[in-house]
């Protein structure tokens, strides 16, 4: 029987020992998934005190935001618009009672009548802005279209595109760098050892250690701009830079370079530049310390994109922070692994910096990415579910549709893998161990490499744009409000939230051509879910006050896009009907 050289009985056996170890975490997973919730991600505002197309018949003593997770806030983050475009708002937003997902700001008591419009900019958790605006009315509704287009302006509108786009570029390297740093680290210390005296490793190493701190620090800098809508130019200011100390985002920046300064003594003993004392380098418990040194780093480094995004907040945020790492370590292993390879494989290196056996190094660095990719399978399913949660939300989103097309070159890439780890086998098995590697073996590996990391950096190109994409979730969950104008009166509605379940609301407003709650003589509504099996849903209507129904309890029971029906009758003859089609998940 053909012997199977050193490298290919070490590959094997720690594919089958991690292979044990990866069931037994996805078991962990599955099990702790089944009582845990759902993470949030984006900040979304769920409820308002006023709501959205209100009219009141007393003022409010302030305004109060309910956020889909914890945001940061500054004085300024809320104001309040009277009917002439004034300011009225007093004191500064803060967290009511101490709840970090609630934001308010107190009105004054001589609020006079008239539309009022409330815009907000908040922080949320994984560090990106959000902002928007609505309108209210005391006692009036008149004007309310005029301020309805200046809150959609002021909603819409977006900080420095320059700003943006910086911001945008710094994070993509930031990531690309860490786990090009990371993974390299690990997969040399699992697979060659004797690598991290490669020139090339080293310069690579090198590289994304200096790339990762410096967008770190530009990361720093720039998101006191970024998240005050400011020019770049304001980028030194001093109240700006103390403002994202005072933030989670800013923190975790620091303490990722704070990593930094102490993987350097790291990366110089694994390029055997430290500790070169007769022995000490080839003791095996020099070996093992450095190796868990390394380990310790590198997830501690890993650690930083879920403290400082949304993977560590909303329902059991160690669960989320828990995958997002191993996500993330994963891939930083199949990438580290390809970047080795590519060390040796794409432009053969001097002699005395490749390895004596390159086919078996590759074998080495098959097995970590065998692992890596089980691993980067069980942790994006569990991930997807708690970030889609619908096929609705997975189709009908932007991040859905990303996350769809990134899917689809993992999946291009595994096959890549596949295929050049089963060609890789079949030749091993073909031969002694002592034979070397054919030219034609090394060039198909290198081919093999080339692709997958082309693949690769289309896979993070767009995880990038994944990150500041809304989760499909959220973006589905928004409360939906409308408008219509018939028989001379305002017709305003809104359902929150919006979900599947017996837990939403219904509120509708008539107002009258002046803009005052108007009682007609009849109101009714229906709801059609999709499909047509089951028919119009009645909405248990009752008058609140003047102008305005209201129902709590409606039950949503399907997924998908429903129809909300309005028949509003003004006189004795005069009808009509208004419909508006709205998704619901």
């Amino acid at each position: 029987m053909t012997a199977l050289p050193p490298g290919a009985d070490r590959s094997t056996g720690l594919t089958q020992w991690v292979t044990r170890l990866v069931a037994a975490f996805g078991a962990v997973v599955l099990a702790v998934l089944a009582w845990s919730g759902v993470a949030s991600a984006h900040a979304a505002l769920e409820t308002a005190d006023p709501g959205q197309g209100s009219v009141l018949l007393t003022a409010p003593a302030q305004v109060v935001l309910h956020f889909s997770e914890p945001v940061t806030i500054t004085d300024g983050s809320v104001r309040v618009l009277g009917p002439r475009g004034q300011r009225v708002d007093e004191g500064g937003a803060h967290h009511p009672g101490g709840e970090v997902s609630s934001v308010a700001v107190a009105l004054p008591s001589d609020v006079a009548n008239g539309t009022y419009i409330v815009a907000w900019r908040v922080i949320s958790a994984d560090s990106h802005p959000v902002h928007g605006a609505y309108t209210f009315s005391v006692g009036t509704a008149a004007g309310v279209a005029k301020s309805d287009r200046e809150a959609s302006a002021i909603a819409i509108q977006a900080g420095s595109v320059v700003v943006g786009t910086i911001v945008g570029v710094i994070r993509f390297l930031a990531f690309l760098a860490l786990i090009v740093f990371v993974g390299l680290l690990f997969v040399i210390r699992l697979a060659w050892v004797e690598g991290g005296a490669s020139r090339r490793v080293r310069m690579i190493l090198r590289w994304s250690w200096a790339v990762l701190a410096g967008a770190s620090v530009a990361g720093y800098l720039v998101q006191g701009v970024y998240a005050s809508e400011l020019p770049l130019g304001s980028v030194f200011h001093a109240s700006l830079l103390s403002e994202v100390w005072a933030t989670r985002f800013g923190q975790v920046e620091i303490f990722r370079l704070v990593l930094l300064m102490a993987a350097v003594p790291v990366v110089l003993a694994v390029e055997g530049r430290l500790g070169r004392q007769e022995g000490a380098e080839s003791h095996p418990s020099t070996q093992k310390g450095l190796t868990a040194v390394v380990g310790i780093v590198g997830l501690a480094l890993l650690a930083t994109p879920g403290l400082a995004g949304h993977a560590s907040t909303g329902v059991d945020p160690a669960l989320g922070l828990l995958l997002d790492v191993v996500h993330v370590a994963s891939a930083a292993l199949w990438l580290g692994g390809l970047v080795l390879l590519a060390t040796f494989l794409v432009r053969p290196p001097p002699s005395h910096e490749a390895p004596d056996e390159p086919v078996d190094v590759t074998l080495a660095v098959s097995s970590v990415a065998f692992v890596a990719v089980l691993l980067l399978i069980i942790t994006g399913l569990v991930q997807s579910f708690r970030q889609v949660g619908s096929v609705y939300a997975l189709i009908h989103t932007t991040f859905g549709r990303l996350l769809l097309l990134k899917v689809a070159l993992v999946v291009v890439l595994v096959v890549l893998g596949w295929l050049s780890r089963r060609v890789l086998h079949g030749k091993v098995r073909q031969r002694a161990s002592s034979s070397p590697a054919s030219a034609g073996d090394l060039g198909r590996l290198r081919t093999s490499v080339v692709a997958e990391l082309a693949v690769a950096v289309a896979v993070l190109v767009v995880t990038a744009f994944l990150v500041n994409a809304v989760p499909a979730r959220q973006a589905v969950a928004l409360p939906f409000a409308t408008s219509w104008t018939t028989l001379g009166v305002q017709v305003n509605a809104d359902v929150a939230p919006a979900r599947v379940g017996p837990g939403n609301a219904v509120h509708i407003y008539v107002l009258s051509s002046a803009g005052r709650p108007n009682a007609v003589p009849e109101l009714d509504a229906t709801l059609t879910p999709p499909g047509t099996t089951i028919g119009p849903i009645t909405v248990p209507l009752r008058l609140v006050s003047p102008g305005h129904y209201s129902a709590e309890g409606v039950d949503l029971p399907l997924a998908g896009t429903w129809v909300l029906k309005v028949k509003v009758r003004t006189t004795a003859i005069d009808e009509d009907v208004v419909q508006a089609s709205f998704g619901v998940h």
